[in-house]
């Protein structure tokens, strides 16, 4: 398919509700740039008598030997748009595996059909399910103040301003490089160093190079920087993509006016959701998505390994 076909793509996306930022070609070209091992497949597919724009990108390690197939990258919704009527039977010869493991995430925006196909007949795909929290937003900042928002939650902000807490919009890469420090941090608290750490560039590029998607705001008290957040914004919706703080600040609770003044700015600027993202299985997350409007919806990941990978962790296990 040809750059100048792909150029077309994120206008047919425009058409459906249930597309995201991460099935743009933006996003392709973004990710592709700050990751050298990655490769863009996306594609335009005929399926079941649709046109299905499918974003697909191949994560190459050891030369190449072996790759997984991702439908997103890295580890966000993907799946083709429109996904109605792809089952779990099709994922894997629509992404054209060619002996290649596959990662193939659903989309909680896709119509519910969509997001539960039916199951592998012989077991080959493996699902798991994951689970974001969406919340619809309403139509004034007064709204989601009055009728959203509880007391405490409106009593910290006041309570918080009054202490100076100010939260503000940065470009500046020594903002970026503070909350990428506080990120590399938390893994501390969140269990150990995970196997894939974003590199620095990816945040610096959200803000240098995704200026016209990203919002990137950080709080602080007292001159000192105690966190700092990157929202996106696609279509009509605005996704909450990362955000990290300072532990010994916790009691100046910058996650909370952090959290809140983005919901704020997502209604201003028009948008119709906005998406937490997942909380990695913690439920001390979700409880505080939910405290701030958050509703849990269940999407799905479906795997399947190629023959290198299956041979590789069978020698794990023996080992």
């Amino acid at each position: 398919m040809s750059e100048a076909a792909l150029d077309l793509w994120d206008d047919a996306l425009s058409a459906h509700d249930e597309a995201t930022l991460f099935h743009t070609r933006c996003w392709a070209r973004f990710v592709t740039g700050i990751f050298p091992r990655l490769e863009d497949r996306s594609r335009e597919i005929e399926h079941r008598g649709m046109t299905r724009h499918l974003p697909l990108f191949a994560w190459r390690r050891a030369g190449g030997l072996l790759t997984t197939l991702h439908s997103s990258f890295p580890f966000l919704y993907g799946g083709p748009i429109p996904a109605a009527g792809i089952e779990a039977t099709d994922a894997a010869r629509l992404a054209g595996l060619g002996g290649h493991s596959l990662r193939w995430t659903t989309n909680p925006f896709a119509a519910p059909e969509a997001s539960h196909p039916a199951e592998a007949p012989n077991g080959r795909v493996e699902r798991t399910p994951d689970a974001t929290h969406l919340l619809e937003l309403p139509a004034t900042e007064a709204q989601y103040w009055d009728e959203v928002l509880s007391t405490g939650k409106r009593n910290d902000v006041r309570r918080l301003g009054k202490k100076g807490v100010v939260i503000e919009e940065s470009r500046a890469p020594e903002d970026v490089d503070a909350v990428y420090a506080l990120y590399l941090a938390s893994f501390a608290r969140w269990g150990g160093r995970p196997r894939f750490v974003y590199p620095p560039e990816f945040y610096r590029g959200l803000v240098s190079e995704l200026g016209g998607v990203t919002r990137f705001t950080v709080a602080r008290h007292e001159g000192r920087l105690l966190g700092g957040a990157f929202t996106l914004r696609a279509f009509d919706k605005v996704h909450y993509l990362a955000g990290y703080f300072d532990p010994d600040e916790r009691t100046l609770r910058p996650n909370v006016l952090l959290q809140i003044e983005s919901i704020q700015a997502a209604i201003r600027a028009g948008a119709r959701w906005y998406d937490f993202l997942p909380s990695g299985g913690h439920a001390s997350v979700e409880e505080f998505k939910e405290g701030l409007g958050g509703q849990r919806v269940q999407f799905e990941i479906w795997e399947t390994r190629g023959a290198l990978h299956a041979l590789l962790e069978r020698f794990r296990a023996k080992g």
